[in-house]
């Protein structure tokens, strides 16, 4: 492949108490995980995967994610962000989290030479560092995926912008009409570059962090039902109990329970 990359990080983590912080996040560009030793998992909005030796994950940019770890065995992986790039499925489009494998240890001495070389910031590196990038993702995608080009850059100023102020105000009530004019922006232009930018609706992405925000809570405190409805933004715990099926698939309560049974399988193994 012809086209350079930008690599944003590469780095080696290891779950400690004290400096791991399991919060839903996502970026603008794509980020690339390889499990190494210990037991995880992956949470999305709507599913999680699990992290255990040699398991990986391509996500693809402004997907919302976070990592738990395992108190036993501690996780650890690799990963590293690229922008401009974009991982598709051959024959059926874009998709948000692509698993992967490294079976062999093909790609682990690979990565790890990914992120000395970006620690180490020698003469050439950037040459160096978006050669490697080409060769993982060239060998992780090849006969499965496609990769696409995907500039940050292009997106609208006016679109980013509506994306942060979301980013920071999703607990609160909001309207199109309220944001048109907190923006000074037209809100059938907001609601069209949004769409273009980032493949949603501005309502709809403020549900997903709504979303996102309460199974956090419902997996890490002990808030009631009600509580989690109103710190998220719901006007009623019986319309977030409804949205929440409708999306998720179960009710909260029973979110919980089984979140805490997965984290529980997490400690003992």
């Amino acid at each position: 492949m012809d086209r350079e990359y930008i690599l944003m990080y590469a780095r080696q983590s290891r779950y400690g108490i004290d400096n791991w912080h399991s919060t839903m996040h996502s970026h603008y560009f794509t980020e690339v995980l390889l499990a190494t030793d210990g037991a995880g998992e992956l949470q999305l909005t709507d599913r999680t995967i699990p992290l255990r030796k040699g398991a990986g994950v391509i996500i693809n940019p402004y997907v919302l994610h976070t990592e738990y770890s395992s108190h036993q065995q501690p996780l650890e992986y690799m990963v590293f962000g690229v922008d401009r790039i974009r991982l598709a499925d051959l024959g059926r489009g874009p998709v948000e989290v692509a698993q992967y494998r490294d079976d062999h240890g093909e790609l682990q001495p690979l990565l790890k030479s990914m992120v000395h070389e970006y620690a180490e910031r020698r003469t050439d590196s950037a040459i160096v560092l978006n050669l490697m990038v080409t060769a993982v993702m060239t060998m992780i995608t090849r006969d499965r995926w496609q990769m696409l080009p995907a500039n940050s850059a292009q997106i609208p100023r006016e679109a980013q912008l509506l994306k942060d102020y979301l980013d920071n105000h999703f607990k609160e009530h909001m309207t199109l009409d309220d944001l048109s004019v907190t923006l000074h922006i037209d809100k059938f232009h907001l609601i069209r570059i949004f769409k273009e930018s980032f493949g949603d609706t501005p309502m709809n992405y403020v549900g997903t962090r709504r979303l996102a925000e309460a199974m956090n809570l419902l997996r890490t405190t002990d808030y009631s039902i009600g509580q989690i409805a109103q710190i998220t933004g719901f006007d009623s715990q019986s319309y977030f109990s409804q949205i929440f099926k409708g999306k998720i698939g179960v009710a909260p309560a029973t979110y919980r329970q089984l979140a805490h049974r997965s984290a529980h399988a997490l400690q003992e193994t």
